[in-house]
């Protein structure tokens, strides 16, 4: 059996104390200015001195502000649920039909992954141009949906393998046709890879700004990414309190939703890790 020495225990403790510093120590100090009045912005008392609940206050109440919030938390949830949708779909065709083509297309989704956003970002912009679709949420749905799809149809692909073909069978014999077996019988039991797809989708929507800004430039329209950005970000001066409340107030719901979740989150990501 492996003996743990003194030198390992320090180093192990050390590494975590390093890692969860890393880690934790922005999300502290983000909050500790978020608290601070605007004249104590830039102090470097850390959770001392005098604290304010004015700037999430301020945020709360500031109806643009909550309009980003909305646009975002639709943007969201829609492209998220559309991407879980098309990655079922894509997994389990990959994983239980076999056809012509069905390698080189499983192919072309892990090379769409090499390339940088930035780049795609410039086909996307023209196809949503010609389409009509420029400066509407649909761009950036259908953007965000292109992102999620080949991690998450390999990770449903991977899921849905691990089902026995024998429950396919023997729902055919039973008079079950294709769109019923899936309904009924192989999403039920992908729930948890389905709901981890869907919270990937969902948080790399929430967090994207390069796409937002630049697919969706109606005021009325932006998502809390670039909606903060042009509010708080200024050539002359940026309220820096206020910004930092405004990313506590972010936070929020995508905290909430794994907090929910993350049982479903943690067992789609670990399916498959052991065979039993």
């Amino acid at each position: 059996m492996f003996q743990k020495t003194v030198g390992f225990r320090v180093f192990f403790w050390a590494s975590v104390v390093l890692i969860g510093g890393f880690v934790f120590l922005p999300l502290l100090w983000l909050i500790n200015t978020a608290l601070k009045p605007a004249a104590e912005t830039f102090s470097l008392a850390f959770f001392s001195g005098p604290m304010t609940l004015d700037n999430l206050r301020g945020i709360v109440t500031d109806p643009k502000i909550m309009r980003y919030l909305l646009n975002s938390l639709v943007v969201s949830f829609s492209s998220s649920f559309l991407a879980t949708a098309v990655c079922a779909f894509a997994g389990y065709s990959f994983s239980k039909f076999r056809y012509r083509g069905r390698k080189f297309v499983m192919g072309l989704f892990m090379m769409s992954q090499a390339f940088p956003q930035a780049i795609l970002l410039l086909s996307i912009y023209v196809l949503m141009q010609k389409l009509g679709l420029l400066g509407s949420y649909y761009a950036l749905m259908i953007s965000y949906v292109v992102f999620t799809l080949p991690v998450g149809t390999w990770t449903l692909k991977t899921y849905f393998d691990q089902l026995p073909d024998s429950l396919i069978e023997s729902a055919k014999i039973d008079g079950a046709g294709n769109f019923r077996i899936m309904w009924k019988i192989i999403f039920p039991m992908a729930v948890p890879g389905m709901v981890s797809i869907a919270i990937y989708g969902f948080v790399w929507s929430w967090n994207d700004l390069l796409y937002s800004m630049t697919l969706v430039t109606d005021t009325a329209k932006r998502t809390l990414a670039s909606g903060l950005v042009m509010t708080f970000l200024g050539e002359a001066s940026t309220n820096w309190g206020a910004m930092m409340a405004a990313s506590v107030v972010s936070a929020v719901p995508v905290t909430i939703v794994f907090i929910f979740l993350q049982r479903y989150f943690i067992a789609g990501l670990t399916s498959g890790a052991v065979k039993g």
